[in-house]
């Protein structure tokens, strides 16, 4: 992970998780990624998790604590780069936070919940598909 004492800007190629807590997020026929995943709610921010320095572990490690803080399963995540997410009026800010110092934001989202959709639809279009937690992170039950 990151050293939190010093924390580089988000550069374009760098790799970006996005964890999948809902069933409804992805179509489990495909593992394809739905926009719902890409919209920013509640907040009007969009946070991933940058794998920069981070090794497998840790990414799988903050998403367990993210889908337990929620109280959700941990489906697993998508990874998208971070120059695809500048799209329109967005921008990734690096944003640490106690327990992952590699944290960010995608910020800069229209208020209009249309053309939210129309960019998390770009975004899906740039994302990987879902990508399993490994046995050991994989949270019991639905």
């Amino acid at each position: 992970m990151l050293d939190p004492k010093n924390i580089p800007p988000v550069k374009d190629d760098e790799l970006l998780a996005r964890y999948v807590t809902q069933k409804s997020q992805f179509r489990p026929s495909d593992k394809q990624i739905k926009q719902s995943l890409f919209i920013p709610h509640p907040r009007q921010e969009l946070s991933v998790t940058r794998h920069l320095e981070a090794t497998q572990a840790e990414i799988w490690s903050v998403g367990r604590d993210v889908s337990a803080v929620l109280n959700r399963q941990l489906y697993g995540r998508t990874d998208i780069r971070a120059g695809n997410c500048r799209i329109e009026t967005l921008r990734v800010v690096d944003k640490p936070i106690v327990h992952n110092p590699n944290h960010a934001d995608i910020e800069g989202w229209p208020t209009a919940k249309e053309d939210q959709k129309a960019i998390a639809l770009k975004l899906v279009a740039s994302a990987s598909k879902l990508i399993s937690p490994p046995l050991a992170a994989a949270n019991s039950g639905e």
